[in-house]
């Protein structure tokens, strides 16, 4: 009697949401490959890296990316400057979020502009995926949707295993729910195939749909941040700030690398950050204002979506010396715990493979849902065969 309830359950509320499930399951494969699409096309922003050219200074390629904006008609205001750690990686001027440039770091020249289709059909991709692809007021009920979908996906994920357990379990049985079965076709192949994919995609999904729920129902991710960073090993306290010491004596700048040399502005914020952090693949700072004191840069030893692997570091804008270094450890409990989270749902996390990975089990959730559907229509065709039947033969009356 449970198990029969506990399906009408799962097939009801798989009905009721299932074309917005596979709207954001589609959508998140698709998101899933943005990294490594956007790391090709910034590929072919390469530059020549010459002989015995030295970088040009930060200020300068910010002037050049203005320049740029200026000539084309366009104004363009510097707000940050990215740099790579390969030598023939152009440096990226941005302009807010929506806009950069990327300009050669050894002459100075502009080598081209942002990705605008790529980056816009991403861009309509992630509307689709959070809000159901609705604009203005409406992007409010479509986050409602989105958030509902993910509630009932949760659901959909803790009741399957409890269906995909076989009467009687046995050996035979439970290997029939754990591989495919070639020699099945029409819906008993489909039911397999439903089965199998489920059972060995359900513990990353439920990470993945657990995680949006908490991103969907902020009431609900202030109480699980505080539980997980509660769980999470060290790390400062609410408002702790670790400051430490950088290398004070001066160092020449060695092939691709900056290093403190004594100079402020631009130039030793790099400079500094470079040598505060060794073996880092990215560092961006923060164009400062006219008035500002310190200027603030973020040092990457991983990928942009993994936190835990990024530092940020305080430079006095007038000498370029060292004032703190906060690495995510450093971070309050309750905020690391919000950014695991987050990352864990993309897979970011765990760096590129772990964004294809959720893109591989978001393109099982969409098969999962062609299989469960194919199953529901047949059931429905042959309960619409056996009323048919049952209305031209008449079972007789007994005498």
């Amino acid at each position: 009697m449970f198990r029969k309830v506990l399906f009408r359950l799962h097939l009801s509320v798989a009905v009721a949401v299932g074309l917005f499930i596979v709207t954001m399951a589609a959508t998140g494969a698709v998101i899933a490959g943005e990294d490594a699409l956007m790391s090709l096309a910034e590929r072919r922003r390469s530059v020549a890296v010459p002989e015995g050219l030295r970088r040009r200074p930060p200020d300068d390629l910010v002037a050049a990316a203005e320049k740029w904006g200026a000539e084309g008609g366009v104004p363009f205001t510097a707000t940050s400057i990215e740099y790579g750690s390969r030598p023939d990686a152009a440096v990226q001027v941005h302009a807010g979020r929506d806009r950069r440039v990327f300009v050669n770091p050894w002459t100075g020249e502009v080598v081209g502009g942002g990705f605008p289709f790529l980056e816009g059909f991403f861009d309509g991709v992630r509307g689709w995926h959070r809000w159901l692809g609705v604009s203005g007021a409406e992007v409010r009920t479509g986050r409602a949707v989105t958030g509902a979908a993910n509630v009932a996906f949760l659901f959909l994920l803790l009741t399957g295993p409890l269906l995909w357990i076989p009467r009687p379990v046995t050996r035979r049985t439970l290997a029939e729910n754990l591989l495919v079965r070639r020699c099945a076709r029409g819906p008993g192949r489909q039911l397999n195939l439903h089965l199998v994919i489920g059972i060995w995609s359900v513990a990353p999904l439920v990470l993945i749909s657990a995680t949006g729920v908490v991103m969907s129902y902020p009431a609900v991710g202030d109480r699980v941040y505080a539980v997980v960073g509660a769980l999470m090993p060290g790390g400062a306290g609410v408002g702790e700030d670790v400051a430490r010491t950088a290398p004070s004596t001066a160092v020449e700048a060695r092939g691709d690398r900056v290093v403190p040399d004594g100079q402020g502005g631009l130039a030793g914020a790099l400079a500094a950050a470079g040598a505060t952090v060794p073996g880092w693949r990215g560092i961006v700072l923060a164009v400062p204002r006219p008035d500002d004191e310190r200027m603030v840069a973020e040092v990457r030893t991983g990928r942009a979506g993994q936190p835990q692997k990024a530092s940020v570091v305080t430079v006095d804008r007038g000498s370029g010396a060292v004032l703190s270094l906060k690495s995510f450890r450093d971070e309050p409990r309750s905020h690391r715990a919000q950014e695991l989270l987050r990352h864990a749902h993309t897979g970011e996390y765990w760096g590129l493979a772990g964004q294809l990975m959720a893109g591989v089990f978001a393109l099982a959730t969409v098969a999962m849902a062609w299989t469960g559907f194919s199953v529901v229509l047949v059931m429905l065709r042959l309960r619409r065969s056996k009323r048919r039947f049952g209305a031209r033969h008449p079972p007789a009356a007994k005498q």
